[in-house]
């Protein structure tokens, strides 16, 4: 092991006992490792490295446990072209995200979405999905994901989506597999008819913008992405707004809170602690008929 992932392990920070916890976010991540491109071609994904770790360091450094869920409780991969220049080419912040990876006990261990459930969802305070392509493939369609959303908007618990992570608010319409049907056959009349009724529709948000996935699809890719998450969202009645490529810009609409892109990783960390620490002081009731923050 070398002395720069030694020095990596030792300043990680500690997971706090329950004890201690000020209360448990439920991270949600797809463990997908492929997407299909409108030309057939397939090419590997997973999450972002600095999506995932970035924020998630932030949450348990301000005294919340984290709590890691997949669909199937399969180990969330990695984006492939995941390397040192999403931390600033600083390669000791790229090796303390990964020794983060390698050690972090739920990590380890994911829960199923459906174990979730079971346990019950008034164990967690908050609910985050980090981006990456992945949650196009899974998570916007997981009737299990649908069901714990609706949770989470019924009760006012802050619920953050990161770059292409925001897709997957799109699990909670009552139809999110006929949808995501829809937007990948490029049927406009189908997704319309399955888009009724979706919870967040009316919502600000934002997510990684069609002009920042352009030179993606040219320079990585090799092809265009099955449909843009921004569309899908805007076409679902989502008042979808954006700040310039790669630049940090978050968006808060009562409890949802959204992240454009990887520049907004830190801003969209803050700003959930932010909300988590109201929601663990302040009533739902009072939050939502005084604050309109419901």
């Amino acid at each position: 092991m070398t002395a720069l992932f030694s020095k990596a392990l030792t300043s990680l920070p500690e997971q706090p006992s329950s004890a201690k916890s000020l209360g448990r976010v439920l991270l949600v991540a797809s463990s997908t490792n492929t997407l299909q491109l409108k030309n057939y071609r397939v090419v590997p994904t997973g999450y972002s490295l600095e999506d995932l770790t970035v924020p998630v360091q932030q949450f348990i450094e301000a005294g919340y446990e984290v709590v890691i869920a997949t669909p199937d409780g399969k180990k969330p991969v990695i984006l492939a072209h995941a390397n040192d220049s999403r931390f600033d080419n600083d390669p000791e912040a790229l090796q303390h995200a990964i020794a983060f990876l390698d050690t972090y006990p739920s990590m380890q261990n994911p829960k199923t979405l459906k174990a979730v459930l079971s346990e019950g969802l008034d164990r967690y305070i908050g609910v985050y999905v980090p981006g990456g392509y992945a949650p196009m493939n899974d998570l916007m369609q997981d009737p299990d994901l649908g069901q714990i959303l609706r949770y989470f908007h019924k009760t006012s618990k802050p619920s953050a989506f990161l770059c292409h992570g925001s897709v997957a608010t799109l699990a909670a319409l009552p139809n999110a597999t006929a949808y995501r049907k829809a937007l990948g056959d490029g049927d406009r009349e189908a997704a319309k008819a399955a888009a009724a009724d979706w919870q967040y529709a009316g919502y600000r948000m934002t997510s990684f913008s069609n002009e920042e996935e352009y030179p993606i699809e040219r320079e990585i890719l090799d092809g265009q992405v099955p449909f843009y998450v921004a569309d899908a969202l805007a076409s679902a009645g989502g008042r979808v707004e954006h700040s310039s490529s790669d630049q940090s810009f978050v968006v808060q609409d009562r409890e949802l809170i959204s992240g454009q892109n990887l520049a907004s990783d830190r801003a969209i960390a803050q700003e959930f602690v932010e909300a988590l620490d109201e929601a663990r002081v302040i009533p739902i009731w009072v939050r939502k008929h005084f604050l309109g923050k419901a």
